[in-house]
């Protein structure tokens, strides 16, 4: 009997131990570089939401550029000044970044696309692009959003293959193509907003039900329109 507790207890141990290994392991892990958007240059994760350690409505937008700067995920991409607004591009072949300021010299919004297109960029259809530079993050997904930031508040279901996820006091909007008429972990992120102010609420915003079918998403708001 003795020998019986003697194993169970250095079984309990040796589980203790490797979980407590594991937790350690991925804390000093480096972070993923989807995870780096939410994340200082340094690679310090923001204690509060944030794109490249930037809150619009808080960072100045000098503050913002110099951020991205030296942010590992937009320092080497190629920059251009707008020149009607004021506002600055960071530009790759896979992504763009475009950061916002106001007259006061405020930062009012930092958007970014994945795969952008013409006007996005803001070039002429005829525009090369091969001198670019390659971004370091090329993609991100529905379900790398959920881990890094946690679960939203809202989704939006717009007609077609496009959805939206909201974190409405975060000032955060994710885009996302949709693969067919559920909300996958795997569906692709399009775009990404963060403003200064917060969104107001809407009849189109639809509470969080997890990754499912739209049909569960609509059958929650038919009671209440009844």
């Amino acid at each position: 009997m003795h020998r019986f507790f003697r194993n169970a207890i250095a079984l309990a141990l040796c589980l203790t131990l490797m979980f407590g290994a594991a937790i350690v392991v991925r804390r000093l892990a480096p972070p993923t570089p989807f995870a780096l958007l939410f994340a200082a240059p340094d690679g310090t994760p923001c204690r509060q939401a944030c794109l490249f350690g930037a809150r619009a409505g808080e960072t100045t937008y000098q503050e913002a550029l110099d951020l991205l700067n030296r942010h590992p995920l937009t320092r080497d991409l190629a920059r251009r000044e707008r020149i009607s607004t004021a506002g600055t591009l960071y530009e790759g072949v896979e992504m763009i970044v475009e950061v916002q300021g106001d007259a006061w010299g405020r930062l009012v919004q930092i958007s970014l696309h994945f795969q952008p297109n013409y006007v996005q960029r803001l070039r002429l259809p005829n525009d090369s692009l091969e001198a670019l530079p390659h971004a370091l993050l090329t993609n991100g997904s529905m379900g790398e959003t959920v881990a890094a930031i946690g679960i939203p508040d809202y989704v939006r279901l717009d007609g077609g293959r496009e959805l939206r996820l909201y974190y409405q006091f975060s000032g955060l909007t994710f885009y996302y193509a949709r693969r067919n008429e559920r909300l996958n972990p795997s569906d692709t992120l399009t775009s990404l907003y963060m403003y200064a102010v917060p969104f107001p609420e809407s009849p189109s915003l639809l509470a969080w039900s997890g990754f499912t079918s739209s049909e569960r998403y609509y059958a929650r708001v038919a009671p209440r329109s009844r």
